[in-house]
């Protein structure tokens, strides 16, 4: 059974494949492009492993690389956030260290702030009676 395809539309499928067939090709294998792991270990780790992966319905080598690529996230999460902590506390100390000057705003606050903190004492005792 053949397919009805019009002249022009058969013309750019052609031109594309002539021009873009090879792109295509790599592109393919780029995504199915593996890299072979290796390792040496003893024959009981070997088994220990093994036995794992039995246990959990895994091949040795999707054991392998599920275990790995955990690690791999953990290590790097945990690498990360260690350089936002410090990041964090550079911008910290350099705050402390060098505060910058006080607008308006937080002028106006500190003393809003004062005036309801400070209370005088003959007014906390009238407002306790």
């Amino acid at each position: 059974m053949s397919r009805c395809v019009p002249q022009w539309h058969q013309g750019l499928t052609d031109a594309l494949s002539d021009n873009l067939g090879e792109w295509n090709i790599m592109a393919m294998h780029s995504e199915r492009k593996e890299t072979r792991l290796v390792a040496r270990a003893s024959t009981e780790v070997q088994e220990i492993i093994q036995r794992a992966a039995d246990y959990s319905g895994a091949t040795l080598s999707q054991f392998l690389i599920q275990a790995a690529m955990e690690k791999a996230r953990n290590v790097i999460e945990r690498t990360q956030t260690l350089h936002l902590s410090m990041a964090g506390a550079d911008a910290l100390f350099s705050a402390l260290e060098n505060p910058p000057k006080a607008n308006k705003k937080l002028l106006k606050a500190a003393m809003h702030y004062k005036d309801s903190v400070n209370v005088p004492k003959n007014r906390r005792n009238n407002a306790a009676t």
